[in-house]
């Protein structure tokens, strides 16, 4: 883990450099290469989970929500008196994951593009990727991991944990 190495980086230096195993110089290549791999890699995992979320998550609640709300139009056509609280409380709560899903999409991006601009120091870099990338990855994760309970089955595109878990 790079960002927990440079608390303890000037000991380590100090150390390797005393008993020869090796030079300030050889432990800060190896220090930027270590940032160099951790933006990179948060940076592909970023890219990763908005594009999942795009083109997989969001796709299947919408049509969700869509077909909710084509059940409780009909319904209310169908009969004037029908119950449709079910079904109601149901797109609402579908519609307001699926807006929660999109914000955090937004705000991923936004943030994975502000990172990209981010040149020169290494280290503050990789804390931007910490401390900001990393929980709009995660706001993204949440409100998926929300729809993957109110979705139905048939329209979820990836396995869902319980699938994972427990063989169906």
């Amino acid at each position: 883990q790079p960002i927990a190495w440079l608390t303890l980086m000037g000991r380590k230096i100090a150390l390797l450099s005393k008993y020869g195993v090796l030079s300030e110089g050889e432990v800060s290549s190896r220090h930027t290469i270590m940032l160099e791999n951790y933006i990179k890699t948060i940076n592909i995992e970023a890219l990763l989970t908005s594009t999942i979320a795009k083109q997989q998550i969001l796709p299947a609640a919408l049509k969700y929500q869509g077909e909710l709300a084509t059940t409780l139009v009909r319904t209310r056509e169908a009969s004037k008196g029908a119950s449709v609280g079910g079904v109601e409380g149901s797109l609402n709560e579908v519609s307001a994951l699926t807006s929660k899903l999109a914000d955090a999409i937004s705000t991923l991006d936004k943030t994975r593009t502000k990172a990209d601009g981010q040149h020169g120091d290494h280290t503050t870099h990789a804390k931007f990727y910490r401390d900001q990338v990393i929980p709009s990855m995660n706001a993204v994760r949440e409100a998926a991991d929300a729809l993957e309970l109110s979705v139905d089955d048939a329209l979820w595109p990836l396995p869902k944990y319980r699938e994972m878990l427990f063989v169906y």
